[in-house]
């Protein structure tokens, strides 16, 4: 009996550990369990091995800069998307070389792109999420910075042969509400890193979020990220509840045993 109890409290203390992470939307991504400050700009290690926390990773430079399916280097690397849920929001955090007012290359200027976001997994991105307002270099664009919208319409990537980074930014949406954001030059480091951290409140979806598919690029295209997160499986839940179920039971025998 002591060794089912024991063993059903271990099991039960992994679900609410999946559960606990506390995210504070500062462009820090120490409370993602991530130490970045001896990150260098390749090869690093961004998954942080916690439950319910769900990454992409792809944080490597080729030759000559090339980043896939485009070129440019750690400028217009995207290292990675973590992604994670509470009850209330869906957290976003992206680690890129690309900074919010964009770049420019010779005579073109590349802008930010809007987090996409496909609810159900699809193969419709139905949001957007807002992280810039630059528009060559100005911010003219007029929407609101961290916002979310719904998606009438995307603009797809500049180059037709970086289709796969596809899409790119909002062309036209219904504003559905605030969410919080922090767009900050990584602090430790030298070459062009910034991380994007992004609080989407759950409330201003439609419908509720299961899963979603969450990606993002820049204009040129040149790299791109994509993460599926989903909150806990009704199995799961199921089992938290038959495991409390199982630990009343115990409880009772217990005292009925005394």
């Amino acid at each position: 009996m002591r060794v089912f109890f024991l063993g059903l409290i271990f099991l039960l203390s992994l679900t609410f550990t999946a559960q606990a992470l506390t995210i504070t939307v500062d462009g820090s991504l120490s409370d993602w369990g991530l130490n970045t400050s001896n990150f260098e700009k390749n090869r690093n290690d961004w998954d942080p091995g916690i439950p319910r926390v769900f990454v992409f990773q792809e944080d490597e430079v080729g030759n000559k800069g090339y980043v896939e399916p485009g070129y440019g280097g750690q400028k217009y690397d995207v290292e990675a998307i973590l992604a994670t849920f509470d009850d209330d929001y869906l957290y976003i955090a992206i680690a890129t070389g690309f900074p919010q007012a964009g770049r420019s290359y010779g005579n073109d200027y590349y802008d930010a792109g809007d987090i996409a976001l496909d609810l159900g997994n699809d193969g419709s991105y139905d949001y957007a999420f807002v992280i810039s307002n630059y528009e060559d270099g100005n911010e003219t664009r007029g929407l609101t910075v961290g916002g979310l919208y719904k998606v009438n319409s995307w603009a797809d990537v500049l180059y037709p042969s970086h289709s796969v980074s596809n899409p790119w930014q909002m062309e036209n949406g219904t504003y559905e509400g605030a969410g919080l954001l922090s767009y900050k030059d990584d602090p430790d480091h030298s070459f062009s890193r910034y991380f994007i951290e992004v609080g989407i409140p759950l409330d201003l979806f439609e419908e509720p979020v299961h899963e979603v598919k969450i990606h993002w690029t820049m204009e040129c295209g040149n790299d791109y990220g994509e993460v599926v997160a989903h909150t806990p499986e009704p199995a799961t839940l199921l089992f938290v509840g038959a495991g409390l179920f199982a630990l009343g039971i115990i409880s009772r025998w217990q005292k009925v045993g005394r």
